[in-house]
């Protein structure tokens, strides 16, 4: 796995940045396939925003906003900003922490059961 500076962050959190599959361009390159259909997208790009983490809104229960990390990654944006989580998860990537295993797409972020949990990952490693 590479990181892939210019794909950025999903709207919804996903770390497009880290993602195992080379031939996407990221999720605000409309590199998802499931772009059309991704409740997420439609609302965050409707209110001209970068990610979840700058809706008023946030939390809430829409679609990928469901799973545990893609929260924890919008809260730390939010409490931090978009570079830092960028920067966090750049270093941690360097000392070896996983965001996607090979052929899956979990990864030791997943592993943890709450945002707290994913959010002392993101700021301390392992």
């Amino acid at each position: 796995m590479n990181f892939y500076e210019a794909k950025d962050m999903a709207l919804c959190g996903l770390a497009c940045v880290l993602c195992s599959e080379t031939d996407c361009p990221g999720c605000k390159a409309r590199g998802c396939a499931e772009v059309s259909n991704c409740s997420v997208y439609q609302c965050a790009t409707g209110q001209g925003l970068d990610g979840c983490y700058q809706c008023d809104r946030f939390p809430c229960e829409e679609g990928m906003l469901q799973g545990v990390r893609n929260r924890a990654f919008n809260q730390y944006a939010r409490q931090f900003g978009k570079q830092a989580l960028l920067d966090r998860l750049h270093v941690n990537y360097e000392n070896g922490i996983i965001y996607h295993r090979p052929g899956g797409l979990k990864g030791d972020y997943d592993d943890l059961q709450s945002e707290d949990e994913i959010i002392q990952l993101l700021q301390f490693g392992k």
